[in-house]
């Protein structure tokens, strides 16, 4: 499915069987609702997110709950109980939680604001039952995205957050990543070691055009914001809070409205990849408690 986003002054919002659109002013916002998904975002003139192609598989924009991500071998242990999660990402193992294909409902919206929610229902590999909020708050500058997971089953569960927006880039686009370190990926994709983000070329003060990159990379010891983007015509950044990982990736056959043109992910986490087997940054919520993370898109002068 193609969408387009609201023409300037049209009114605030408008539904159709599979997207919101969120206007504030000028401002105007696209949320896939299957996904919980930021798939559209402009800012009068400038546009961050063009119009999405939603019919291929590729999370843009997606909420990643309870694991983004990978998980190796779609397989772990949690408080002494093996469990197998499915294994989707062609190499071997779970990917980006279980909320992709979920249709999610429309809580609350209104001029710059709305409020989706979906539940994670309890399965053989992940065997919780989970509520799934998404806030969406919309000024002339930026853009703030809220996740809220809430545990509705008796036992703690094991959760991780993030997201999965993708971000156009050309020729002259450049890219500062505010981190200092970088993982080493095995062959499957799962971390295996670490080193300095510089080494890349990239870190704190150091711009890179992102058509020089072949990045599939997982960053962490952020800072704000976590990456700044400038185009020829305007720049933004890239914010996030109570998450502590990055996860970059850039391709050139993104499927936009228009075709297959360049893209770059930029994924705030709050775990690692594997965190489900590692337990770094993993958050266990007990019955009936929430965890939640923010990020968002604004803006630079």
């Amino acid at each position: 499915m193609v969408f387009g986003l609201l023409p300037i002054g049209c009114q605030a919002l408008t539904m159709t069987s599979q997207t919101l659109t969120i206007t504030n002013g000028d401002a105007a916002a696209v949320v896939n609702l299957v996904g919980l998904a930021l798939v559209g975002l402009r800012f009068g003139e400038h546009e961050v997110i063009p119009e999405t192609d939603l019919g291929p598989k590729v999370f843009a924009g997606t909420l990643l709950t309870p694991w983004p991500n990978r998980v190796e071998g779609g397989s772990y242990v949690f408080q002494g109980q093996r469990y197998q999660l499915e294994v989707r990402d062609g190499k071997g193992n779970a990917l980006h939680g279980m909320v992709d294909e979920n249709l999610a409902e429309v809580l609350d919206a209104k001029t710059g604001y709305a409020k989706l929610q979906t539940e994670v229902l309890p399965t053989a590999g992940y065997p919780w039952q989970l509520r799934v909020e998404a806030e969406f708050d919309l000024t002339s500058s930026t853009l703030t995205i809220s996740y809220k997971i809430t545990n509705l089953s008796e036992l703690p569960a094991p959760v991780g957050i993030g997201s999965h927006p993708y971000f156009p880039y050309t020729d002259g686009t450049t890219i500062e990543i505010n981190a200092k370190t970088a993982a080493i990926h095995g062959q499957n994709m799962i971390p295996i070691g670490k080193q300095p983000a510089s080494e890349l070329g990239l870190g704190p003060g150091r711009k890179a055009l992102v058509s020089d990159l072949k990045l599939d990379t997982q960053f962490s010891e952020l800072a704000d914001p976590v990456v700044s983007i400038t185009n020829e015509r305007f720049g933004y950044e890239v914010w996030q809070q109570d998450a502590n990982w990055l996860m970059v990736y850039n391709t050139q056959v993104f499927p936009w409205a228009t075709g297959t043109g360049n893209a770059i992910a930029i994924e705030p986490q709050t775990c690692p990849a594997d965190a489900f087997n590692t337990g770094e940054d993993l958050r266990v919520i007990a019955s009936g408690e929430s965890t939640s993370m923010r990020w968002g898109v604004r803006l630079r002068g």
